[in-house]
């Protein structure tokens, strides 16, 4: 039974790293490599009747669709927090952690995210997450060492683990997760912006911010 459990556990790490990986390619493949971009991939809309009937809930402007296992959305920080600061009065910017049913691949630590976010400290403790899961290999979706890497945040484990079991958490899980199938997330970080629009990062910050503000703005891209 403890083999099967091992298996299981060994399986589940190796496709969170697969997605990563994936992940890593695209970037590469699609926004490093300019030149071979195909700008209809990285920027899409969805229909007027998909944006009537957006699950996104209101006054989340833009949101940014991250994974704590995502290279990229850790070295964003600084770039999405600059854009922030240019919304426009009344406007929201949003952070949302990938989701899957099966809480797989990119979406493995969907649940930390979600309990971080209903204990008030997410935003405090995303850079140290970003670094274990990127630099440290603790793998954060590993209860054990999931345990020890609160320990070591000084982060009050009873307290995590009784918010972890909260309507509040299994909630947010649920929205993120509808939200990451509607608008077919399958890559981080993705930007969705006025429920409409869905953007991968085409160019480098600020000038991807411009991009993300002209959407918002004038529900209209800028030409490269």
């Amino acid at each position: 039974m403890r083999k099967k459990i091992t298996i299981a556990a060994l399986y589940t790490v190796f496709i969170a790293v697969i997605s990563a990986f994936v992940t890593t390619a695209y970037f590469h493949t699609f926004v490093l490599n300019k030149n071979e971009q195909n700008p209809q991939q990285l920027l899409t809309s969805v229909s007027t009747d998909k944006v009537t009937n957006s699950r996104i809930a209101d006054g989340q402007d833009i949101i940014e669709f991250l994974s704590y296992g995502c290279h990229y959305c850790a070295s964003n920080e600084e770039n999405v927090e600059k854009l922030e600061k240019r919304l426009p009065a009344g406007k929201k910017l949003v952070r949302l952690h990938v989701s899957y049913e099966d809480q797989g691949g990119l979406g493995r630590y969907a649940a930390v995210f979600a309990t971080l976010d209903a204990m008030g400290i997410e935003a405090k403790y995303r850079d140290s997450a970003y670094r274990a899961v990127n630099k440290d290999d603790i793998d954060l979706g590993d209860a054990t060492q999931l345990n020890g890497w609160l320990k070591s945040n000084n982060i009050d484990t009873e307290e995590y683990n009784t918010v972890r079991q909260s309507a509040a958490v299994e909630q947010k899980l649920a929205y993120m997760t509808q939200v990451t199938r509607d608008y077919k997330v399958n890559a981080t970080p993705v930007f969705i912006v006025s429920k409409k629009w869905i953007a991968l990062q085409d160019r480098e910050f600020p000038e991807f911010s411009d991009q993300l503000l002209s959407l918002l703005n004038n529900d209209s891209p800028l030409e490269k």
